[in-house]
């Protein structure tokens, strides 16, 4: 039996889509999707974190089935300050941050926001700032939405967002995938708002503050945040591992669900045994 839609409302109204699965038992991990996707990119993923971890997926506004303002943009500060407040709701307490591309961004900006309240992080595809570059791409993006709607955004993207090989041998289903979270008769308004509310991001100057273990990934096929890029963030959060994996594009969890598994929780026990030593 399908499980329900479950939904938590914010203190302005908004409602967020979530689902609280796992061992009731262990440590709390939250999931953050990247942009243009919604909680269904964790679904290869999940299978090896439930029997550990006590994971929350939510789509952020504008995604999913979460509630999408017709005021807009979006911005990543104001997706974390959501999330933070859905944690909140939730009684979640320290919990382990995951996330993909925007995903990331919205756990940099909790990891500078809320020092403490995290034991660690792992990170895939995790930008500094959104460059002139990024900017450009994201604006193509959004213009081939409002001019051809799901599908025409799909080819615009697709390049940047797989390894060749998986997107080779999978691109028809991809571009149906796309076509289904992107439309699924949703005012195309949430996903315009999504993509503009990165415009301009830039997270470089707080970065040196965070003091929570953090681990981040980048494919070495990723066209969208290449690990030249991406290894800027490593190099400005004190203590932070950077691993480049090869064969991969920008969506890691999506295209290797069991390589990336491992990753994390190889990372997670590692950092989480230090922690537990260090308060005995």
């Amino acid at each position: 039996m399908r499980a329900q839609p479950t939904f938590a409302t914010l203190a302005s109204g908004l409602k967020l889509h979530y689902r609280v699965q796992g061992n009731p038992e262990g440590p709390w991990l939250v999931l953050l999707n990247g942009l243009l996707s919604d909680t269904t990119m964790w679904t290869g993923v999940l299978p090896g974190l439930v029997d550990r971890f006590r994971v929350l997926t939510f789509d952020s506004r504008g995604q999913g089935r979460s509630d999408a303002p017709l005021e807009g943009p979006y911005p990543t500060a104001l997706l974390a300050a959501d999330a933070w407040e859905l944690f909140q709701v939730l009684g979640i307490s320290q919990p382990w941050l995951v996330g993909l591309s925007n995903g990331s961004a919205m756990s940099l900006e909790l990891l500078c926001d809320h020092p403490g309240a995290f034991p660690g992080a792992v990170l895939t595809s995790a930008l500094p700032r959104f460059d002139i570059a990024m900017g450009l791409k994201a604006e193509h993006w959004a213009r081939c939405l409002e001019v051809g709607g799901p599908l025409m955004q799909f080819d615009a993207v697709a390049p940047f967002l797989w390894g060749d090989r998986f997107l080779e041998a999978r691109h028809g289903v991809l571009r149906a995938y796309h076509q289904v979270v992107t439309g699924q008769d949703r005012p195309p308004h949430g996903n315009l708002h999504q993509i503009r509310g990165t415009l301009g991001w830039d997270i470089r100057g707080r970065l040196a503050g965070i003091q929570a273990p953090v681990l981040l990934l980048c494919g070495a096929e990723d066209l969208l945040t290449p690990p030249w890029k991406c290894l800027e963030t490593a190099q400005a959060i004190p203590h932070s591992r950077f691993e480049v994996v090869p064969g991969i594009g920008h969506a890691y969890p999506v295209e290797d669900p069991k390589g990336y598994v491992a990753r994390v929780r190889n990372f997670t026990d590692r950092m989480g045994s230090r922690l537990a030593e260090r308060e005995n």
